[in-house]
């Protein structure tokens, strides 16, 4: 089965404005998406979208995500997605971290009550990217951080080989409400029914940032972008130097460099700084909004600069 990208469905299609709550960042030489704004159901569509034929959510499946999270607060839960059923608002699935723990909550139908697994001492709210797959099958769920040795969790039910999605929302980076939105950065979200997503993922050369389904914004360079899709809000990690260039390479692509001596911003293409922001030349001796007289009528002047002097002006005078 082909893997459905969730974050992808949550984004508008060619043609259609960028949400203006969500915000692209660049960390860490890498690109992610932050719910910036007041409304947590920013990103969001219908489950009919995903399952077009079948009503059900697949009884066995992966959930792959990339995530940076910064450090949590005690007793703070952050949802990374949700399924909601729009009538009642009760909660369906979700998957949800904490300080130092991962959660896999479902409602199963009937009068069970929700059922909540969890993975202790995960690691993941350290401030940066992690790619983790959480592969269920009936009672096992089996969790994989950055492509390392697996975790399973045995749990008390089976997960639910009947769970209806009928009128159902899913939420990306919420729960529908405010409370428990994902503070982190978002770079990959995706669902592969059927089977175990590790093998497609690893090993790799960078496990954290295993891809297997990225959308197209976040890989493109804000140097080049789709002209065709929506242009996000977009910010990065900038160093500071009085001169002295930073290294500007793949890694470095789309990071900021503020050149204080020069005060000069400049943004890496992955092979070399090219200017975003160029300081005026001033001259030297001249202060901020003060006249500057010559001995008469001046007809024309010529600024140069003469290396390891200055900048000088020349008058021509009557």
């Amino acid at each position: 089965l082909l893997p459905l990208d969730l974050l992808a469905r949550a984004l508008p299609h060619l043609g259609q404005a960028p949400p203006t709550q969500v915000q692209m960042v660049q960390s860490r030489g890498s690109r992610g998406l932050r719910l910036a704004g007041a409304v947590a159901t920013e990103l969001s569509f219908p489950s009919s979208q995903v399952f077009t034929n079948c009503d059900y959510f697949p009884a066995e499946f992966s959930l792959v995500a990339t995530i940076k999270i910064p450090r949590l607060r005690q007793k703070r839960n952050e949802y990374i997605f949700s399924v909601v059923e729009e009538g009642s608002d009760s909660l369906l699935l979700g998957l949800c971290v904490s300080e130092n723990r991962l959660h896999f909550l479902v409602t199963p139908p009937g009068v069970g009550g929700r059922s909540r697994l969890s993975f202790k001492d995960v690691g993941l709210d350290d401030n940066r990217w992690h790619t983790v797959v959480l592969a269920v099958t009936g009672p096992y769920a089996m969790l994989t951080i950055d492509c390392g040795l697996p975790l399973e969790l045995k749990q008390v039910q089976s997960f639910p080989s009947i769970l209806s999605t009928r009128g159902s929302k899913f939420f990306i980076g919420s729960r529908r409400r405010l409370r428990g939105r994902f503070s982190g950065l978002l770079r990959q979200l995706v669902l592969l029914p059927g089977s175990d997503a590790r093998p497609r993922l690893c090993p790799t050369s960078d496990p954290t940032l295993a891809e297997l389904s990225v959308p197209q914004v976040l890989k493109s360079t804000p140097l080049k972008p789709d002209h065709h899709g929506p242009a996000y809000p977009y910010e990065a990690e900038a160093r500071v130097t009085l001169g002295n260039p930073p290294p500007c390479s793949g890694p470095e692509d789309g990071q900021l460099w503020f050149n204080a001596r020069r005060k000069d911003l400049l943004i890496c293409d992955g092979l070399t700084w090219r200017t975003l922001l160029l300081s005026k030349e001033r001259l030297d001796y001249v202060e901020d909004y003060q006249d500057l007289y010559t001995s008469s009528e001046t007809f024309d002047v010529e600024v140069f600069s003469i290396p390891s002097e200055g900048l000088f002006m020349a008058a021509a005078n009557r």
